[in-house]
């Protein structure tokens, strides 16, 4: 049996970081999905496994927060392990470290697990030995995934995009970091170089598919906190909480 936790390790390369030399969120969220898939992988609950049954996991909520952003030509350590299991959801947690061990960051994420033919959740809990590995032992001590209010006032339209080619993932739908990418593009360079987003959370609640047309939505809760929407007509797609220092 492999271990609960899994150690992954990425070298942040210049194509990688932004103008400062420090590696984007998007980045880093990929970062995030490489290492949760391999640790499912190797544990016998991945990708190749769930495809033979017709099955894929789904992110649904997920909240990043970062203290220290690692730099151009270093190498940045993902740990992630899973916390619980329950009927309709798995949750998986991740800690960040740079070289030296210095933990620089934290994640905690929920997946479910759906049908590819029906689209619908499934049981998690019927997958076999799944359990085996929660680990409640390994500390993440970020606040837990919160609940993101609809935009129904208040608010102005920042931009727009279609989902296109470079957008969608195997599923033909917009892949998941893709809509980190586009809501953290909506701010001015000039953010990024006065602050740093130290919180991001964001909740997944409708598939993008390829071709369709979304619109990107923001309110100003405070000088530092934003609350995002991205919406397909009068339908939610996803909304998201960012937190800056």
């Amino acid at each position: 049996m492999q271990a609960p936790i899994g150690i992954y390790e990425f070298r942040i390369d210049a194509y990688l970081t932004d103008f400062r030399g420090k590696a984007t969120l998007p980045m880093i969220g990929g970062f995030m999905l490489q290492a949760a898939t391999k640790h499912a992988e190797e544990r016998g609950f991945g990708y190749s496994f769930m495809t033979a049954k017709k099955r894929a996991w789904v992110l649904s909520r997920m909240a990043i927060e970062i203290f220290e952003y690692p730099k151009n030509d270093s190498i940045f350590i993902i740990k992630t392990w899973v916390a619980g299991v329950n009927r309709l959801f798995t949750e998986r947690y991740f800690s960040f470290e740079n070289s030296e061990g210095k933990e620089i960051g934290f994640a905690k994420s929920l997946w479910a697990l759906i049908d590819l033919v029906s689209r619908k959740p499934t049981n998690v809990l019927e997958l076999d030995g799944l359990t085996s590995y929660i680990d409640n032992n390994k500390s993440c001590p970020i606040e837990g995934m919160t609940k993101i209010p609809v935009l129904k006032e208040n608010y102005t339209k920042e931009g727009d995009f279609v989902v296109r080619y470079s957008d969608v993932d195997i599923n033909k739908h917009l892949n998941s970091m893709k809509y980190i990418e586009h809501f953290v593009d909506i701010f001015d360079i000039d953010m990024f170089r006065e602050k740093e987003i130290e919180r991001f959370e964001i909740n997944y609640v409708s598939e993008g598919r390829y071709g369709a047309k979304l619109d990107i939505l923001k309110r100003e809760e405070s000088d530092s906190k934003f609350i995002l929407e991205m919406k397909e007509g009068d339908t939610d797609v996803c909304s998201s909480r960012v937190i800056w220092k």
